[in-house]
């Protein structure tokens, strides 16, 4: 039977497995480490890229004659400079570095706000790659000038299997530096900021093979000389969202549940105007070519940098319990806005998330939170409160109702945040897969093969095959 090595990574961790649609095994899993030097936060992509090799080498050796291909999926807007030799410029910055604090308003000074989103359609964050160049530039514009090729995190792994330099469609439609029109670069954007246009390569569509393992690659991993790497939804959610096992006719409401909330609709176009610009709206690539109209939320970051601190203070509970001790505690009065600033950068010892959540609740006139369930329950609830606003604001902005919400990815395992969703919401929820990231890359490389013929039948089989729980809106206590 068919195998395909997906390589799956994701702000805390990563993965490699092999499988196809019916099931898969990780053959590696490892932390994606980031490391802070000095005031600066970069990911250590070497160590990753070394343990991405150790999982395909596995892969390759339990199923020698069966492998197909690999797909790499990462976060979105982080990426390589190179130089004119192909070798790397320094560590990429990590996306929650720093560097970017006052980048937005610098750049704004020399584009309007306004004529970016016009022309580029994406949700203004401090992280995305417009930002981290001008940063770039700003900071340190020697390495700028020595740099000859720009790689997204995920482009720059498939170079060093392949020795191909492409920009992947999904990824680069993050960066805010494509226009989502011509699914190609606006340098006209580039040349106002100061940004070399130069740099950039091809954009290639999700589902494109990049090429197949280089000489010294193949036999580092004893794998095929002949073996592909595809370009697959290089940024997760791309894959995430392929793998919505929405059926055939009906609109796909999705929520790509992890560190972060993307919730969105697939739009067979851009969506840019002032609806759409007043509600910070981004307009992202899908792995068909389309338009992921959707909100980033802050997801499930808060209760990640919660607990970890609550973990490192000899209070550790599993993410079960933290679960059943916010069931336990019942709704809180207070109503916690994930995307408030206040929590976008990691918690530390002097300023944990706890903390913070506590200052939010006191400056907004509402009792501090009393026990970890408490905090628990109202960070599910913000999020809940926040999901419904936003579906509220794509219906008026689509002119649809949409009766059904598919949450995929990690927080769908939850079924308190599930209920609390369809509570809040008024809307049935369904729930699965978790493994969507990883199913979506698969599902890419299966098409590229042949295998199947459209993203709706790699989804009909993902019905067929996942488990996918329903929750019906009902109050939750």
């Amino acid at each position: 039977m068919k195998k395909y090595i997906a390589v799956d990574l994701g702000a805390s961790n990563g993965r490699v497995i092999v499988g196809n649609l019916e099931g898969f095994e990780v053959t590696n899993r490892f932390p994606t480490w980031n490391i802070r030097l000095g005031d600066s936060v970069f990911w250590d992509i070497l160590a990753i890229f070394n343990e991405i090799k150790k999982g395909i080498k596995e892969a390759v050796r339990l199923y020698p004659n069966d492998v197909v291909s690999i797909g790499i999926d990462t976060w979105g807007v982080d990426y390589g400079l190179l130089d004119k030799n192909g070798n790397l410029i320094g560590n990429p910055y990590m996306y929650r570095d720093s560097r970017t604090d006052k980048a937005m308003e610098e750049v704004f000074k020399v584009v309007p706000r306004e004529e970016i989103y016009e022309r580029t359609g994406i949700q203004f964050a401090q992280f995305n790659t417009l930002y981290q160049l001008w940063a770039m530039k700003r900071d340190s514009p020697e390495l700028l000038d020595a740099a000859k090729h720009y790689l997204s995190v995920p482009d720059l792994l498939s170079y060093w299997l392949t020795g191909v330099m492409k920009n992947e469609f999904t990824h680069a439609s993050t960066t805010q530096l494509m226009n989502p029109y011509k699914k190609d670069w606006d340098k006209e954007l580039m040349a106002k900021l100061g940004i070399p246009s130069d740099i950039f390569e091809e954009i290639v569509p999700s589902g494109s093979v990049i090429g197949t393992l280089s000489p010294h690659i193949a036999e580092e991993l004893n794998a095929p000389a002949g073996l592909k790497v595809v370009a697959v939804g290089a940024h997760d959610t791309a894959s995430a969202v392929a793998a919505v096992p929405v059926e055939n006719g009906k609109d796909n409401l999705f929520l790509s549940s992890g560190t972060w909330s993307l919730l969105g609709v697939e739009s067979d176009s851009p969506v840019i105007n002032e609806k759409t610009y007043g509600h910070d709206l981004t307009n992202e690539g899908t792995v068909s070519g389309t338009t992921r109209l959707l909100k980033n939320i802050m997801g499930m970051w808060i209760l990640q940098e919660s607990k970890r601190f609550w973990d490192e203070n000899g209070e550790k509970y599993s993410w079960d319990e933290l679960s059943d001790m916010a069931r336990a505690n019942g709704p809180v009065q207070w109503h916690l806005n994930p995307n408030d600033q206040s929590f976008f950068a990691p918690s530390s010892i002097d300023d944990p998330m706890p903390e913070r959540i506590r200052k939010f609740c006191v400056k907004n006139g509402w009792n501090e939170p009393k026990s970890i369930g408490e905090y628990v329950r109202g960070i599910f609830q913000g999020l809940a409160e926040t999901y419904a606003a936003t579906i509220d604001a794509l219906e008026e902005i689509t002119g649809k109702k949409y009766g059904e919400l598919y949450i995929v990815g990690g927080g769908c395992r939850d079924a308190l945040l599930c209920e609390l969703t369809a509570e809040i919401s008024n809307r049935t929820v369904m729930a699965g897969p978790g493994e969507a990231t990883a199913l979506g890359n698969i599902m890419i490389q299966i098409l590229a093969s042949g295998e199947i013929s459209s993203i709706q039948q790699g989804r009909d089989l993902v019905r067929k095959t996942q488990d996918i729980k329903e929750y019906k809106p009902q109050t939750v206590n």
